[in-house]
């Protein structure tokens, strides 16, 4: 009896062995993170994992302190798994590190992933500004907006001045993805979808995007003349949700943008667009930026039809209810929605009502030069004034650029025929100068808000040409910039 218990024993022995042996000969538990949500004091974040019994996780101002404050949460024996989780307690506009780690059954630890982030700062109102600046174009040559493009935007030295900031706020726009040949408002072609949608907002708020060039760009004034008067806004341009997928034909899907929704059910289009606001905050909250804040969204859409004007596709739009919806949803979060109509564009009468923060009116009177007179500023001063709205918009592009229109190239009119040639740029450089000569006049200097529309680069295009007028042109622009404030 003693050999066969002896034997039982060696039998438990060698199996708990072997057990102990499998266990630790298996797969490393790994963990995948992404941070889906951050705010002023919360960060919310998803964690895939493989082969971990639990995941370790914490959030500290180092990747030390993450480690050290870490927290346990139990997750699947084996196999993948999914879990949601959130860090709160956090402080407002700070820098922080969230670590992660999954930990196998036999108390294996897997390898910490990282991924750092900024809380948003904490307002208890909505940002306007007296001047921005539209920029972001990427279906436009050049593609790129980096450091150097973005600098004569954000800050501006008149000769024998001290150097000093600029726009209060960069509205990043764009109406079509060019590379997927998609497009992002109502009219014709094929409407983008969710994947285009990412990839736009990649190109904007990706790690090496757009925004972050911006952030370099006020890094380097900010060396020079120290840190701007408060951080210069970032607003994002929001694409329509068109509910379908060629808005021409009534017959095609209402179910192309993704992720099962229908965009035929208002309700559809609204988690599409929250979708994408949520996206834009937890991307810019993972870029770190020292000097820019995110301050809203932007209707990208130039009409906004309500159901009582003339408009046979108004039922299909249904701005009544999506605007401010839209608007409830920045405002929640301490963001503003912002918009700029063209010249008498419907809706402009009600963005009050709509829940919009700022708006500001397109004249369009710059490209009337070849033609009759049909955007006459005396319409607009009186739209402007009797809408109450935010301001007007500033509008000119290359072709009333010296350096640019050489070598016969010529300039686009509204409709974007090539109709402006060398001829013309010094009566488009008075028309510049006429359209900050009514907004004076209008009594609006000083009290209404500009926003910039340069075309593709035409402002950085003045700033940095070799001819004298070019030159001469951006400084006047600039001072009628910063002595508006």
């Amino acid at each position: 009896m003693k050999y066969l218990a002896l034997f039982v024993i060696t039998l438990i022995l060698s199996a708990s062995g072997c057990r102990e042996k499998k266990a630790s000969a298996g797969a490393q538990p790994a963990v995948r993170v992404e941070i889906t949500s951050c705010d002023t004091r919360e960060v919310a974040f998803k964690v895939n994992s493989i082969d971990a019994v639990s995941v370790s996780y914490g959030v500290g101002t180092s990747a030390d302190d993450a480690k050290n404050l870490a927290k346990v949460e139990a997750t699947s024996t084996s196999g993948p798994s999914v879990l949601e989780l959130s860090w709160s307690g956090l402080e407002p506009l700070t820098d922080y590190v969230l670590c992660v780690r999954g930990n196998g059954p036999a108390g294996e630890e897997g390898k910490w992933e990282t991924a750092s982030f900024r809380t948003l700062e904490e307002r208890d109102y909505v940002p306007t500004f007296s001047s921005v600046s539209l920029v972001g174009y990427w279906h436009r040559e050049p593609r790129t907006w980096d450091a150097a493009r973005f600098e004569p935007h954000v800050s501006w030295k008149a000769t024998g001045g001290a150097e000093q900031w600029l726009f209060d706020a960069f509205l990043f726009l764009e109406g079509s993805d060019w590379l997927h040949g998609k497009t992002f408002v109502l009219g014709s072609g094929e409407s983008a979808g969710k994947a285009e949608w990412q990839y736009q907002l990649d190109l904007w708020l990706g790690p090496e995007g757009s925004v972050k060039e911006l952030d370099k760009a006020c890094e380097t004034v900010a060396g020079r003349i120290g840190a701007p008067p408060s951080k210069r806004g970032v607003i994002i341009g929001i694409p329509d949700a068109i509910m379908f997928q060629r808005f021409s034909d009534k017959n095609s899907s209402t179910t192309y943008w993704g992720d099962g929704l229908d965009f035929a059910e208002v309700e559809d289009r609204l988690k599409a667009l929250r979708w994408y606001i949520d996206t834009a905050r937890r991307m810019f909250s993972t870029l770190g930026c020292r000097h820019l804040e995110l301050s809203g969204f932007y209707i990208t859409s130039e009409e906004i039809y309500l159901p009582w004007d003339i408009d046979v596709n108004c039922r299909y739009k249904n701005w009544d209810i999506i605007a401010p919806a839209l608007a409830d949803y920045c405002h929640s979060a301490k963001e503003g929605l912002y918009w700029i109509p063209y010249h008498m564009g419907p809706g402009y009468k009600y963005w009050k009502q709509l829940g919009i923060d700022q708006v500001w009116m397109q004249p369009n009177w710059y490209w009337d030069l070849k033609g009759a007179e049909k955007h006459p500023f005396p319409r607009t001063i009186s739209a402007i004034k009797e809408a109450d709205m935010s301001g007007m918009e500033l509008e000119f592009e290359y072709s009333c650029v010296t350096s640019q229109m050489t070598g016969g190239a010529m300039g686009p009119d509204g409709a974007g025929n090539l109709v402006f040639t060398a001829q013309d740029v010094p009566a488009l450089k008075d028309r510049v100068r006429q359209y900050m000569k009514e907004f004076k006049d209008a009594g609006f200097y000083g009290v209404k808000s500009i926003a910039l529309y340069s075309g593709t680069n035409a402002f950085t295009q003045l700033a940095t040409s070799a001819d004298a007028s070019d030159r001469a042109l951006y400084d006047e622009i600039c001072e009628f910039i910063v002595q508006n404030r």
